[in-house]
């Protein structure tokens, strides 16, 4: 038993290293998942410690001190790491404090005090670790099934480390035979289980959120940061499923003139008129409505609830604020047509709304452009 601790240790070492530069390797293919580098450093600090546990025998002090230290600044990485993935800024200052305070002279008390006071502030970083993903998944609405089971597991984990602070004092350990001692094995099993589930939700927490980042990603239009065509299909095929509205319309807006303005005055104009128009739109609509760009010049708006009356305000007073907005661009040349249509008290068929709203949208186009045409459902 004595030969085989300093052993489970050096495996314990080499496994944790390798968890550690496993982490890194997915941080340098995508280094927008700046969590990973912390947790990279999770692993190699942790790796660290279980080496310097490896040589306890031949210098007890390595361990107790530099050990520890390694051991308690892994947890503070690990908050750090939890911190940045809900979008915080990073406190390297905060996640070396626990290991700070052991160094300070906290390594000096009787073993089961250090015990508990290990176990202690383990169990506060982990706490506050797990404390930050469940608030993300409540905030954020995450759907993350690795972020949830991974708050779940730290905070078990930090459960027991503050079960641990109360039960330290009563113990059966000593420093002669601590490394070997029964209280030792179960504690590397318990923390060897740990770490390797950890490491592996760890990864896929982070690429399943980045997977999930890239999905909305793919659905928002880069020009005016509103939703696209394929966002607005999935809102499409959502409301065939949807219980019965009181009232929905639809809007669709096209930009007059965009084609002389592309050709007179330049892409980069249109771009503007076209970031222009987003910004006033969207200022211009409730929070619970939908606003999309389907099109080069073309938009679509869902209002839910919404009647003729508020549907047509909202579409005029979004073509007036354009004008006004845009009075800047292109030498006003910039102006929309609206087409409105509305449809109460039955699930919205949103595809064959869109196309009276577009058929009301051309004849406001013939009608000399810049208006508002109603067509019923």
């Amino acid at each position: 038993m004595i030969a085989l601790a300093p052993t489970l240790f050096l495996f314990g070492a080499f496994m944790l290293s390798l968890l550690g530069v496993f982490l890194y390797a997915i941080w340098r293919g995508d280094e927008e998942a700046e969590e990973l580098w912390w947790w990279a450093a999770v692993f190699a600090t942790a790796g660290a410690s279980a080496l310097c546990y490896a040589f306890r025998n031949e210098a007890e002090w390595l361990s107790v001190i530099f050990g520890n230290v390694l051991t308690l600044w892994s947890c503070g990485l690990l908050w750090t790491g939890v911190v940045v993935f809900v979008g915080k800024p990073a406190r390297p200052l905060l996640a070396g404090l626990g290991a700070a305070i052991w160094a300070a002279g906290l390594w000096r008390a009787d073993l089961h005090y250090r015990i508990a006071e290990i176990s202690a502030v383990s169990a506060i970083y982990e706490a506050a670790a797990g404390a930050e993903l469940f608030r993300y998944n409540r905030i954020q609405g995450q759907r993350l099934v690795s972020s949830q089971v991974t708050a779940w597991i730290i905070a078990l984990q930090a459960a027991l480390d503050a079960a641990l602070v109360i039960g330290a004092p009563f113990l059966a350990v000593d420093e002669v035979s601590f490394i070997v001692s029964p209280y030792m094995k179960y504690r590397f099993l318990e923390l060897s289980g740990f770490i390797a589930i950890l490491g592996f939700l760890l990864a896929m927490l982070s690429k399943e959120r980045l997977a999930s980042r890239r999905e909305i990603a793919a659905m928002i239009d880069p020009l005016t940061g509103l939703p696209n065509r394929r966002a607005f299909d999935r809102a499409v095929e959502r409301a065939k499923r949807s219980a019965p509205a009181p009232a929905t319309a639809v809007l669709v807006f096209d930009l007059d003139n965009f084609k002389y303005i592309n050709d007179r005055f330049g892409h980069a104009v249109g771009d503007r008129v076209l970031a222009a128009f987003g910004a006033t739109a969207t200022r211009n609509v409730r929070s619970s409505d939908m606003l999309a760009r389907i099109g080069g010049e073309e938009f679509v708006a869902i209002l839910s609830p919404a009647d003729r009356v508020s549907a047509l305000t909202i579409a005029e007073r979004i073509r007036s604020a354009f004008i006004r907005d845009a009075a800047h661009l292109a030498d006003g040349a910039a102006t929309v047509s609206v087409g409105v249509t509305v449809l109460e008290d039955e699930i919205p068929d949103l595809a064959a709304m869109t196309r009276i709203a577009d058929d009301a949208l051309y004849r406001a186009k013939a009608e000399g452009r810049n208006r508002v045409i109603f067509a019923r459902a």
